[in-house]
This record gives C-alpha cells, structure tokens and sequence, in this order.
C-alpha cells in the first residue's frame, strides 16, 4: 500500500512539473514585451507630437502664445522579479503509521515598468531653426513630388507667390489667412481670396499640360530653383544657384513665371489656427470648426466639392474612433484628423465614399505635413517623428 502512495504523490509531482512546462518560456514573453512596448511608445509618441500642433492651433485661433517642446527619446528597463517553490503537505491516509503528503509545484514571475522620456523647450538656436525659419526650397520640392495633395502644400507652405508674365511686369499674390472667407467665391474680393484663385488657377493648368515640360537643358532659358514647368511658351532649364544665392521654387506656366516664396513652420501653425477664427464664429456649439477655404477631399478621385482644409471637433461630437489629434484645451476636449482609410473612384449617396467632410477629412495630412517638417528641422538629439503614408 505504501508503495502505491508514492507512485501516486511521485504521479502528481510530475503533473505539477509538466503543466508548469506550459507557461511561455522566459524567451518569448520578453520577445512579446518588447514588440508590445514598441508599439505603445510608437503610439504614444505619435500623439504626443500631433496633440501639441493641435493645442498650438487652438491658441493661434485664440491669439495665445505658442510654445513648442522638444521630447526625446522613450526609454524602458522592466524588471523581473521570480519565484519558484516545491512543498508536500502532510496529510493522513488512514491506518497507515506515516503520514503521507501531495505534492505541490508553485511559480510566479512579476514585471514592473516605468519608461522615462524627457519633454523640455528647445534652445534659442534649435528653436529658430525649427519654428521660425522658412521652410528649405528642398523640402517643398520633396513633398511636391511625393504624391501629397498640391493644393494642400499651397495653402500650408507658401507665404505668397509672384507672378511675372512675358512683358516682365510682376504680381504678387499674398496667403492671408484673415481674408480668406466663405471658399473664395467671386463674391469676396480680398487679397487671401486673390491667393487662393491663382493657385486653383495654377493648379487647373498643371492638369491641364501634365507631360508638356518644355525643358532643354542647352538651349533652354536659365531659371535658378526649377521644379517643373507646364507648357513654357520657350524652352526653360534648372540653374545651379550662385555663390552665396537661395533659390526659391520657381514654376514656368505657359509664358509666365512663378516664384513661390515660403512660410516656416510656425507660421503654417498660425494660418491655420487664423483660418478657423472665421469658421468658429459660424459654428454652433458643440459643431465642427472648419477652415473657411477647401481642398480635395481625401480618397475620393478628382477630389469631390471638396472639403475644408482643417476641422477641429468637440470630443464629445465626434463620429470616428481614431483620430490623430486630441487635447485638452480651455474647459473642453478636442479632436482633429479622423483616420480615413477609404479609396473610392466615385461618390455614393452613401456609405464612406460620400462626398462630405466628415468622409473626406484633410485634417491628418495637415498634422502629418507639420510633424514631419517639425522633425526635418529638429536637432539631432531629438526623436523623430515617424513618417505618414498619404494616400490621395
């Protein structure tokens, strides 16, 4: 009888040692924990950067102050603390004179996680670079060609444009945010109006002439910050700058030519929180803000009606559940960047390819456009902000 009990107890001690086989190996709960913090801190960072652009918007709308921060990189360094443990207890099997026990077989592992991460003002020097010198010729030229929509870079990265037709005389068209109203129609004669038509204009004949550059890198006529020409009334060619000389983006359309002067980025900041003053004084409470001027809705093709080039909403009113942007601000919450992950070759009376704002939100390729340019212009020192997939 004896001998039974201890091939029992012996039988339960392998069992507990077997089922305790099946917990994941120390290997791959750390694989695991790693891949799960990366994504958090991804995550976290992402919204990090984009609710401060947000909370700058809404205090440039405001006439506040803004303020810019500079957060490096997120750390982690979790502990493990483990502990194992074997015991049999005693219990009486009847008449036997020994007691006799069953076994028991006990792990337990904790983790305890802090990550640490700094948020601090950037330098003088890090600052102007950053926020307050124009935007580089070559950055303009990047997100020109890598498919974003143009009448969005118009709007957000150029101050004004100057126009000279074949004759030499020069226009000068100037982005002014606090005389941009009601879309631009016919009806409002303001400088920022003025803007807005002559790049719907430009816009209009780069379509028009997509393939018809006109360049001959010989004989063609010199233009120092060439990006692309549509239809030149002669033959035009990029031209290495000179010594000491900064070449704006220059555009040659038809007989004329455009030089494009651009804003830096906390002037992109504050044109767009200007643009919503207008929107918030038609807004009802608890409605969307909405910039008083539209571009090309997102993921419909040829752009629909078209829909505001940024909306803010109250949390509370909001339809989406992911958005790019949210911040506390004054006594309520707000939202901006409502993800829109639909591609549609026609509208529909209904469903997502609608041609409404709320389907073809622009506000996240706003956010986007402005948190990577924040990042282009950081210091080295500085994390950098992950780069967005625009898909027009």
């Amino acid at each position: 009888m004896k001998s039974v009990i201890v091939a029992c107890v012996a039988a339960l001690l392998a069992a507990s040692c077997a089922s305790g086989g099946q917990v994941p190996s120390q290997r791959e709960r750390l694989t695991r924990q790693i891949s799960d913090d990366a994504v958090a801190f991804n995550q976290a960072y992402g919204q990090a950067v984009s609710a401060q652009i947000l909370l700058n918007i809404l205090r440039s709308r405001d006439r506040l102050p803004r303020h810019y921060l500079a957060m490096t990189g997120i750390s982690d360094s979790p502990s493990w603390t483990t502990s194992r443990s074997v015991s049999i207890g005693g219990v009486p099997l009847g008449a036997i004179s020994s007691p006799w026990g069953i076994g028991e077989v006990g792990a337990s592992r904790e983790q305890s996680s802090r990550p640490s991460y700094a948020v601090q003002p950037f330098s003088a020097d890090t600052l102007t670079r950053t926020a307050f010198q124009p935007t580089p010729a070559n950055v303009f030229n990047h997100y020109w060609y890598s498919g974003w929509p143009r009448d969005m870079l118009m709007l957000m990265m150029v101050e004004s444009i100057e126009k000279t037709d074949a004759t030499g005389h020069t226009s000068t068209y100037t982005n002014e945010a606090n005389t941009i109203f009601d879309d631009c129609g016919a009806s409002v004669q303001t400088d920022g109006c003025e803007f807005v038509r002559e790049v719907r204009v430009f816009l209009s004949m780069t379509e028009q002439h997509p393939y018809e550059r006109g360049v001959d890198l010989e004989r063609g006529r010199p233009l120092c910050g060439l990006v692309e020409s549509f239809n030149p009334s002669s033959p035009v060619r990029p031209a290495a700058p000179r010594e000491g000389q900064v070449c704006e983006p220059v555009f040659a359309v038809g007989s004329d030519t455009l030089r494009l002067r651009l804003r830096s980025l906390d002037d992109m900041v504050y044109y767009v929180g200007e643009l919503l003053r207008a929107g918030g004084m038609r807004a009802e409470p608890g409605e969307a803000i909405e910039a008083q001027v539209t571009v090309r809705a997102a993921g419909l093709r040829g752009g629909g009606r078209g829909v505001p080039l940024f909306r803010v909403l109250p949390a509370h009113a909001s339809a989406h559940g992911v958005y790019a942007a949210e911040v506390a601000y004054g006594d309520d919450r707000f939202r901006a960047g409502p993800a829109i992950g639909r591609s549609c070759g026609e509208q529909t009376a209904e469903g997502v390819c609608q041609d409404v704002a709320e389907a073809g939100d622009r506000s996240s390729s706003v956010l986007s456009l402005i948190a990577e340019i924040l990042a282009l212009n950081q210091s080295p020192d500085a994390i950098r902000a992950p780069s967005r997939l625009i898909a027009e």
